[in-house]
């Protein structure tokens, strides 16, 4: 299934906070910390909320006035980095 049509959750030992323009992820059991800026911090807040990336796109293409082929793909490799970094994991489907 492509990585495009999947939905996302944080993992369980996720935190994170917006501070200023700036956010901070915090994964608890790795004990690491990462920073980022403020559109980073909104791809994390909408997967939060249970978008999946074609959702994030339109957001984000709406909310900033960006190009929506160009987002997919920043977004599709920002999801793919916070993957591998154990930030979001795949949703279970029920």
């Amino acid at each position: 299934m492509p990585a495009n049509s999947l939905s996302f959750r944080l993992c369980a030992d996720v935190r994170y906070r917006q501070i200023a323009d700036e956010g901070i992820v915090l994964r608890q059991q790795a004990g690491e910390v990462l920073v980022l800026n403020e559109v980073g911090t909104r791809v994390v807040a909408l997967l939060d909320e249970g978008l999946a990336p074609p959702g994030i796109v339109a957001r984000l293409a709406a909310e900033f006035d960006a190009d929506p082929g160009r987002l997919a793909i920043d977004v599709a490799g920002f999801v793919a980095e916070l993957r591998a970094a154990g930030v979001i994991e795949e949703e279970a489907c029920s």
